[in-house]
């Protein structure tokens, strides 16, 4: 996967109503699978329309959602009880071990590594937890892979967009042991959402006009010869997740910087 086009990295704010009706949310057992019993003190980082703020919000937890895109904020905001800030991962608006988790669904591989890890670090209290998550989509069912293809084009690779994050958290002296673990779900759209699904994504959002209507009718046409209205179309997911917490350095060093926030 590809994390150094700027204007993919950015596009998502055109395309807010799109990504909020077409992504699939995550399964509340991956989360409860990362941060564990009792109610906690959550920043979603790269939290987009909320997808994944959602899930937390309504297991318990008090969350603030941190994105770039006011446009994808502003749709955040409908989640209720949940505080949201305009931020990056790479300069994080809060203070110094003022969280118990930064979670992160389907949006650590746009960040900056070597400013972001510090930055999370830096946030999170003495025995906290990173969370990662990546929802990928089932490509072993015949119809899924075309519309991979679709979105992606034809040189697309199955599995070449899935991204792994081990590497970087393994050579990161901030955080310690990272366990995986993987979650099956699915997601109902009927044939406007699946229109949305594929403008959600990157490539298509920078297109021009005229290239995205091509793509798009590719998308209706994977519709109309695969689903059975008035029943939805199921779309597979799994559900990709990555724990670890502060390494003893990290601790340190942050009781150097400054001293632990009080609860928010």
């Amino acid at each position: 996967m590809t994390t150094d086009d700027p204007d993919r990295a950015h596009s998502f704010g055109a395309v807010a109503a799109a990504y909020d009706a077409g992504r699939p949310t995550f399964p509340a057992d991956a989360l409860r699978w990362i941060l564990g019993p009792g109610r906690l003190q959550i920043l979603d980082l790269g939290a987009g329309t909320g997808k994944l703020t959602a899930v937390a919000a309504a297991l318990g937890h008090d969350v603030v959602a941190v994105d770039p895109s006011e446009e994808m904020l502003s749709v955040c905001r409908r989640i209720p009880g949940v505080d949201t800030m305009v931020g990056t991962a790479e300069s994080i608006p809060l203070a110094h071990g003022s969280v118990d988790a930064v979670i992160v669904g389907q949006a650590f591989h746009w960040f900056d590594h070597s400013r972001a890890l510090p930055e999370i670090a830096r946030v999170l209290r003495p025995h906290g937890v990173l969370g990662l998550l990546w929802n990928n989509s089932d490509t072993v069912v015949p119809w899924v892979r075309r519309l991979h293809r679709a979105i992606m084009g034809e040189d697309f690779l199955i599995g070449s967009d899935e991204y792994d994050p081990m590497p970087t958290l393994l050579q990161s002296d901030l955080f310690s042991l990272v366990e995986t673990a993987r979650f099956r779900h699915w997601h109902d759209l009927d044939r406007g959402g699946l229109r949305q699904l594929a403008q959600s994504h990157s490539r298509i959002a920078v297109l021009t006009e005229s290239r995205r209507e091509a793509v798009l009718e590719q998308i209706d046409a994977i519709y109309d010869g695969t689903a059975r209205p008035p029943e939805p179309l199921r779309m597979p997911y799994f559900t990709n997740c990555y724990r670890t917490r502060p390494s003893d350095l990290a601790n340190y060093r942050r009781t150097l910087d400054a001293p632990v926030a009080p609860p928010l």
